[in-house]
């Protein structure tokens, strides 16, 4: 972490003969400033989404003041960003390492043709999305000028319960973890009942698609589907998303599906032939 590597800088930093109390009371302090930065950044994987500094000052066992520091910090890092109060991870966190996805990066850019392709026929934004620990991560967002604000509005992490992306990442896998997932409540449509979850994910393993109506933000719809699926393989999910009054679920629902298999289809055969050759 940038952190640690900056306090690492700062306390080897000595010249030869000097205080080695002062040294060893700079490694110590330095240490525990580290351990706060990484407190913080461990109780984001315990929360969903956008998150309070109270909350996160509770799963970090830190004092407030303390956590607001440390989220200061993470926040000119790039690490973390902020609006009305609340805070979420960027992307650069998950530049940083994989995020327990295991999906080699080159498949992003090789859908991203087949994303920009669906964005232009059906004028919403589109997003690839994969699963990070606790909570569903944006890691493509292709959107034109007229809904560039509205697509950055909706962050970079998306809970798993309540959004098409999130309902189909836990379709992938149910496990204990998913038993005890943390069902919060965003607005008066999110899912809060666990067996009305447990049925919404089963829907979704049968039908291939998901789609959520205001159950996380009032006034968004999104619809979602897997590009790829397998025992093995986690998924990459393609979502469409956009404002409820403008959404056809039932337009975009093919096109999203055809979208997926033709993407699917052309990096299989991009795979054969880096095989071929």
């Amino acid at each position: 972490m940038v952190a640690v590597l900056s306090i690492s800088t700062s306390c080897t930093g000595s010249q030869p003969g000097g205080d080695t109390r002062q040294s060893d009371g700079d490694t110590v302090a330095g240490k525990a400033a580290a351990a706060k930065v990484l407190a913080v950044l461990e109780a984001f994987s315990l929360c969903q989404g956008e998150v309070g500094v109270a909350e996160l000052a509770r799963k970090a066992g830190l004092p407030k003041t303390t956590t607001h520091r440390m989220l200061g910090f993470l926040c000119d890092e790039g690490f973390v960003k902020t609006a009305a109060g609340r805070y979420e991870l960027t992307v650069k966190v998950a530049g940083l390492s994989s995020s327990g996805t295991d999906v080699e990066p080159g498949v992003y850019d090789r859908v991203l043709p087949y994303l920009t392709d669906l964005h232009e026929t059906v004028k919403h934004p589109v997003l690839l999305v994969v699963r990070a620990g606790g909570v569903a991560r944006v890691v493509k967002r292709v959107c034109g000028s007229r809904t560039a604000g509205f697509a950055t509005h909706l962050g970079d992490t998306l809970p798993l319960h309540c959004t098409a992306a999130g309902k189909l990442l836990l379709a992938h896998a149910w496990t204990q973890e998913e038993q005890d997932l943390e069902l919060h409540r965003y607005t008066e449509f999110t899912i809060t009942d666990r067996g009305r979850l447990r049925r919404e994910v089963v829907s979704a393993q049968a039908s291939g698609i998901a789609a959520d109506i205001n159950e996380w933000r009032l006034g968004v719809t999104s619809l979602a589907v897997a590009l790829r699926d397998s025992g093995a393989a986690p998924p990459v999910v393609i979502t469409v998303v956009g404002p409820s009054v403008r959404f056809d679920v039932r337009a975009v629902a093919p096109q999203l599906r055809r979208l997926a298999h033709h993407a699917a289809l052309g990096m299989r055969d991009s795979q054969l032939r880096s095989v071929a050759t």
